[in-house]
This record gives C-alpha cells, structure tokens and sequence, in this order.
C-alpha cells in the first residue's frame, strides 16, 4: 500500500460517532432556534402592519 492510499483512507474517518451526535444536535438546536427566530420576527412585523395609529391629541408624555 503506497503512501498516498494511506492518507486517503485516513481522511475517511474523520470523527468519532459520539461526536457526530452532538455536531448533529447542535445542527438541529441552530436550525429550531433560527425557524423560531423568524416566526416572532414575521408576528411582530405582522402585528405593527395591522395596529391603528394613536391620535395625536393622546400623547402619553402630556
């Protein structure tokens, strides 16, 4: 077996099958967080569309 076939088969095994469950789980954490992100970002922006403006004589700083 020459060299270049030894560092071949080295890069296949690139990492434990313990650490591949929890670069998995943070994969599915960061995903979970950004759709959750983005929900309360279109509700809010939803929610500011619809609001009716407040009269300009009921100023809460009077």
């Amino acid at each position: 077996m020459s060299l270049s076939e030894k560092s071949s088969e080295r890069k296949l095994q690139i990492s434990a099958p313990g650490e591949n469950a929890w670069l998995a789980a943070i994969a599915v954490c960061f995903v979970v967080l950004h759709i959750l992100a983005i929900t309360i970002l279109v509700s809010a922006t939803r929610s500011d569309a619809g609001a009716v403006p407040e009269p300009p004589g009921l100023l809460s700083g009077d």
